[in-house]
């Protein structure tokens, strides 16, 4: 793909950096340092409003856990408005979002707008959208944020790594979408992280999807086993998997059959854990036909910010994904004939830092429904702490017709003065940040970071001086 971001104009080729002559291999406008949901929605925000913008990512696909992590199925809302609607509407023209081309109403189970989409083709779409913005951006995979340069309180450049080696980006505006707030990290910010009470972050998961699954006899396992489907009607679950569109069908969660299995043979104390641990097994259904994503392991006592932890929690995960897939396929009707399709690539981490912002979002505005001048989006998802020790998962829902805002304040780092940070290392506190980090509204936080990123690029502005109202026009129609 053609690019206009070459280092021609730079006023050094190379940098001197700890003994090294590190080379300027590109300008840029706006550089986004992580491609999960929120880091594409900023890449592409920026893109289409005319600045040149480039995305790291250290996978080889965008869209981060809805892709790479499997998290197929999207808490989204038809008020989220411009990419987050458009995604939706695009994976539904190609049959791969549930239902397609239209937003069902809420899920009685989660208060929640629930779609399943595919992601593989979820992967391909995010890809063609930020591509078909032509030479506006450039997508870097296999490429990491190893560092920064600065002038003071500005920073002028990351220093990435890849199969190049070591090198350097110039840019204007920086966002970091990265997850764990590495790049605000290597810029100094300061970060909080886990609970007061010890440090510990919510428990991470690693998702797997089954395929050849006979829904049909699914249905009939329910039928004899009605205790397995707690507040839920078996008919509404017959009716979500196979109507004329299917829709979201939240499964599970297999209690009385887990209990009964506990009871009559000799599992190890590691797997009744792993079956008991999240109250059972949850499962969900997916675009493609007969095929379930399971979203249940659970693995505790973690901080995933370092190499070797996250090394070991992908293989416990990964050892729990296989035990919990054989018991499904011994124990549950309609598995006969299945197979364990795929496995995340990554794990799902719920939250590693929280980066200090202008302002830090708390559980207090939350349960307050509290509103900001400087809004960017509207959200009225639950709280979800996932504990990190064992047994159980707080939550915290909204009625019907409530909401809160997230402040533009919340996603500028504090003491940099052209540093954002998006996605699930934004500035809140522990659970406010779970009730602000799902799919949907990362792509929201994204689409509003690239689009004030791409209006102080075109205004020649700090990030703090642009038209607060401007930007809401563009992003934040409740305004």
């Amino acid at each position: 793909m053609k690019n206009n971001h070459t280092a021609e104009n730079s006023e050094k080729s190379t940098i001197y950096i700890d003994g090294q002559d590190i080379p300027v291999v590109y300008t840029s406008d706006v550089i986004v340092a992580g491609g999960g949901s929120a880091g594409f929605a900023a890449c592409l925000a920026a893109a289409r409003n005319g600045v040149r913008t480039i995305i790291i990512e250290r996978e080889f696909a965008l869209g981060g856990i809805l892709t790479s992590g499997l998290m197929s199925k999207i808490a989204i809302e038809p008020y989220m408005e411009g990419i987050p609607t458009e995604v939706m509407m695009r994976l539904g023209d190609q049959n791969m979002a549930l239902p397609p081309k239209s937003f069902p109403g809420i899920h009685p189970v989660t208060k929640m707008t629930e779609i399943p989409v595919d992601p593989e083709s979820a992967k391909k779409l995010l890809e063609d959208m930020v591509l078909e913005t032509g030479e506006h951006a450039l997508i870097l995979y296999g490429t990491v944020v190893t560092g920064v340069i600065k002038d003071g309180d500005t920073i002028r450049g990351v220093i990435i790594e890849n199969k190049n080696g070591r090198q350097i980006i110039k840019g204007t505006v920086f966002i970091d979408a990265t997850g764990d707030g590495d790049l605000s990290v290597q810029a100094g910010a300061s970060c909080k992280i886990g609970n007061e009470e010890d440090g510990l972050c919510s428990a991470p998961t690693l998702m797997f999807r089954i395929g050849n699954v006979d829904l049909d006899r699914l249905v009939q396992h329910f039928e004899k086993n009605p205790e397995d489907l707690p507040n839920q009607n078996v008919e509404d679950l017959r009716t979500a998997l196979s109507g004329e569109p299917p829709k979201y069908a939240h499964i599970g969660r297999f209690q009385k059959t887990i209990k009964s299995a506990i009871e009559k043979e000799n599992l190890s104390d590691w797997e009744k854990q792993v079956l008991t641990v999240r109250n059972g097994i949850l499962m969900m259904n997916q675009p493609n036909p007969n095929q379930l994503l399971v979203n249940t392991t659970r693995i505790m006592v973690i901080n995933a910010i370092e190499a070797k932890v996250i090394s070991d929690a992908m293989i416990e995960g990964r050892k729990q994904c296989w035990f919990v897939y054989r018991f499904i396929k011994n124990h549950i009707m309609g598995f006969e004939k299945s197979y364990l399709m795929d496995t995340a690539s990554i794990l799902g981490i719920r939250e590693t830092r929280r980066i200090v912002g202008d302002h830090i979002h708390t559980i207090e505005d939350f349960k307050s429904r509290r509103k900001y001048a400087d809004a960017i989006v509207r959200n009225t998802d639950s709280v979800e702490y996932h504990n990190p020790k064992g047994e159980g998962t707080r939550m915290e829902r909204y009625e019907e017709g409530e909401y809160e805002e997230i402040s533009y304040s919340s996603i500028l780092v504090k003491g940099l003065k052209n540093l954002m940070v998006i996605g699930r290392c934004f500035s809140a506190d522990q659970l406010a940040l779970s009730c602000n980090r799902s799919i949907g509204f990362c792509f929201s936080m994204g689409q509003a970071a690239g689009t004030a990123a791409a209006l102080a690029v075109r205004d020649a502005a700090a990030i703090r001086d642009i038209s607060i109202s401007e930007l809401q026009k563009k992003v934040y129609a409740q305004k």
